[in-house]
């Protein structure tokens, strides 16, 4: 394995591309998720795009830092527009709010090829690209990842067409991370109940009705 270091976060990411693949990676930034996989050898090629010039200098200095131009092409572009000329694999989508990323993946019908895999990790509203995603994308995977203090929750989805819905808990927590309550799980679950309890207090403060957010907690409480 290269000596390149990158966060917990992307690597993990990084660990849910496919071999061989070639890579997009939208809103590369720096452009380290792209630089990791190629000098491990696990791409083909890398585009690394992002909405900013400025990103995209410093991807490319970063690119030609490890003499990697020939594998990796960096591009300035608003989330996936024309990315369907590169023929991306697998495409991340990493550190983004989960309304932006529902966005961008609603704005390409590149996404909506059963060979792509899409890798993502919301900021924020992981609930609200869940119940997006329920619109034909299958989970393969679920991760979650505590960083700095921080819990990161990263998908991998693919295009199939039809599919059962996921219940309120499974579009909060995530079904796959329900059923195998990985390494901090735990700190997922906690923080779900935290959020309601406070929902919870605020209601009943203001004299409104509390049935529902109780019902909730109760459900989640029985997954500790």
């Amino acid at each position: 394995m290269a000596d390149f270091k990158i966060s917990k976060r992307l690597c993990t990411a990084a660990s849910l591309v496919r071999d061989g693949a070639v890579v997009a990676d939208i809103g590369t930034d720096h452009a380290y998720l792209p630089i990791y996989l190629a000098l491990n050898g696990k791409i083909k090629s890398a585009i690394a795009s992002d909405i900013n010039e400025g990103p995209i200098e410093r991807a490319k200095e970063n690119i030609h830092k490890y003499s990697l131009e020939n594998m990796i092409q960096a591009r300035v572009a608003p989330g996936l527009e024309g990315i369907e000329k590169f023929e991306p694999t697998d495409i991340v989508i990493c550190g983004m709010g989960g309304e932006l990323i529902v966005k961008i993946l609603e704005a390409s019908q590149y996404v909506r090829n059963k060979n792509v895999r899409l890798v993502l990790q919301p900021m924020t509203t992981a609930k609200e690209l869940r119940e997006y995603l329920q619109n034909g994308f299958s989970t393969i995977a679920e991760k979650i990842v505590f960083e700095d203090n921080k819990i990161y929750q990263i998908l991998c989805v693919q295009y199939v067409g039809d599919l059962e819905p996921l219940s309120e808990i499974e579009l909060e927590l995530g079904k796959l991370n329900i059923q195998n309550k990985e390494e901090n799980f735990d700190k997922l679950l906690y923080s779900a109940i935290a959020k309601k309890q406070k929902r919870y207090e605020g209601l009943k403060l203001g004299g409104y009705d509390t049935s529902e957010i109780e019902k909730e907690i109760q459900e989640l409480e029985k997954l500790k």
